[in-house]
């Protein structure tokens, strides 16, 4: 039994002796980032500490979306458009509860014509002025939101509007 166990330890320290050192192994590649790089640059600059978990054109192929995940849990979407070969981001959106907007909103809101509580609201923080849009979303008779939303409410420096 000895002599069967001094085998197995000299097979063992043999392969380690012909095995390449650490620093010659190769290295395992970092994961491949869903989103092409410059791409990602702008993603990271725009939200800071976002994990990006995918990037895709929009329908029309005239923008492109990407999603991804904040370090407190938020998901949320950049949509960008590119002109002379570089990206530019044009809105942040998020899913939010009708609680959590900002009350001049959704004072706006209801005093609109055919005012509504929205099962779904979208907020999108537009880039170029800082302004952000309310999307609201009506309930089908199923209860779900509407496909898109029934009415939009522009906020910024304070003061809130529908979008007619």
């Amino acid at each position: 039994m000895a002599k069967v166990q001094l085998a197995f330890i000299a097979v063992a320290l043999a392969a380690a002796a012909c095995s390449r050192p650490a620093s010659e192994r190769p290295q395992p590649e970092a994961a491949a980032s869903p989103v092409p790089r410059d791409v990602a640059a702008l993603v990271l600059a725009a939200a800071p500490g976002i994990t990006i978990a995918s990037g895709e054109f929009s329908a029309g192929n005239d923008q492109y979306e990407v999603t991804g995940t904040l370090p407190n849990g938020n998901e949320i979407e950049l949509d960008m458009v590119q002109s002379n070969g570089a990206w530019t981001v044009l809105e942040i959106q998020r899913d939010v509860a009708w609680s959590a907007v900002p009350e001049l909103v959704r004072a706006a809101a209801a005093a609109a014509p055919e005012s509504f509580e929205p099962v779904r609201v979208i907020e999108s923080t537009q880039a170029a002025d800082g302004s952000v849009v309310y999307e609201l979303f009506r309930a089908v008779e199923d209860g779900s939101p509407s496909r898109g939303p029934a009415m939009e409410v522009r906020w910024h420096e304070g003061s809130a509007e529908v979008i007619p």
